[in-house]
């Protein structure tokens, strides 16, 4: 018996590895094919197991010019998946704090002329903020806004200036009552953070976020100069009329800095992945926030509802189980991350082309849910 150990070890050892091979290989062409779908560049995908295993791969081109493949590890603009981190971020200081979610914002907005021209302002609770019921207009999207992004692309914002583009207009819905997407509302989230904390936004990320999760490929997108940013190409909704390519000499073509709590950030995919399992598996948020953060409410009625929008949170049901995560958008790059309930893995997926020609990336990760369901 005693010399058949090594050899049983030996063989569990080869199987492992060779299991692992192929569920590597798997994915591999899962994303060489989404990357030919999609006519896209590149692609990167991330992957944590539920033993904390990491998977990184990468395929196509950074850069079709220079014909140069697609790294490993890329660094790209998250978009909105920023919300994910300042999300989390606010509801650690609301627990510390004592803070109800469902807590008038205008409590903490008395002194500020301003704020009484945001859209249902009286009506507004922090609740409102985090899952988008809030009725608030997009700033974003306002002509005015996007003229001025037009005219002075190197400026940098406060928040209540970008504010101010959704002043006196007419809301969407009634505070509560109706849901619809809005950035405008984690600019207000991101300024209560601000308070609450007494520091600056991206310093407390650093701190309770960033630097305990060791994400080290995760910096905040507030100025041009962003190392180790990927070269990506903005497609056809080009509405500030960018370059087709992004990164010139290094430097992003536009200040990102705008972005600001509606996303903010440069990620990669693995640490995207990893911030999904701390939330959903650790007490990187108190619990009792975490249920609620889970809670969807339906797109069109902003009620709960079974799939829809949480807390910086979209809520999705698939053929492998419940699905958490979110997508976002920055000129140049799309992103996804999602974190699979049922099987404990979380999974993202990031373009260097904001146009995605191909099937939307929450059904390619479904795809690649199914074959890490047939390989693990």
């Amino acid at each position: 018996m005693k010399k058949l150990l090594p050899a049983l070890i030996l063989s569990l050892v080869f199987n492992t590895l060779w299991s692992q091979k192929a569920l590597t290989d798997s994915l591999q062409t899962a994303l060489e094919a989404i990357v030919k779908e999609c006519g896209v560049p590149g692609a990167t995908l991330g992957i944590i197991l539920p033993n904390g295993k990491k998977i990184s791969l990468a395929a196509g081109l950074e850069d079709k010019e220079l014909n140069k493949p697609m790294p490993v590890g890329a660094r790209m603009l998250a978009g909105s998946v920023g919300k994910v981190f300042f999300g989390a971020l606010a509801l650690q200081l609301i627990h510390e704090q004592n803070i109800n979610i469902d807590e008038k914002v205008s409590n903490w907005f008395k002194e500020e002329d301003w704020y009484l021209r945001i859209p249902n302002a009286k009506d507004l609770t922090i609740r409102m903020l985090m899952n988008h019921t809030t009725g608030i207009p997009r700033h974003i999207f306002q002509p005015t806004f996007i003229k001025a992004l037009q005219e002075d692309p190197m400026r940098t914002w406060k928040p209540e200036e970008m504010l101010k583009y959704v002043f006196d207009l007419p809301p969407v819905h009634p505070a509560g009552d109706g849901w619809a997407y809005s950035d405008t509302n984690y600019l207000i989230l991101g300024m209560l953070i601000e308070k609450w904390s007494g520091e600056e936004l991206y310093a407390v990320l650093r701190k309770r976020i960033l630097g305990p999760l060791a994400l080290k490929d995760t910096h905040p997108s507030y100025k041009r100069q962003l190392d180790g940013l990927t070269q990506a190409y903005v497609g056809n909704q080009n509405f500030l009329n960018l370059p087709e390519k992004v990164v010139e000499d290094g430097l992003y073509v536009v200040n990102p800095q705008f972005e600001w709590t509606g996303g903010g950030l440069m990620s990669n995919v693995v640490d995207l992945a990893k911030i999904l399992k701390a939330i959903h598996e650790t007490n990187l948020i108190p619990q009792e926030l975490y249920k609620e953060m889970i809670q969807p409410v339906g797109f069109r009625t902003g009620k709960p509802s079974k799939t829809g929008y949480g807390f910086s949170t979209f809520v999705w049901n698939t053929p492998y189980g419940t699905h958490y995560g979110h997508s976002g958008f920055f000129p140049g790059y799309i992103t996804i991350v999602e974190y699979v309930k049922d099987m404990k893995v979380s999974l993202s997926l990031q373009f260097n082309r904001d146009q995605n020609d191909g099937r939307g990336l929450h059904a390619h990760i479904v795809d690649l849910t199914g074959i890490l369901k047939r390989n693990l």
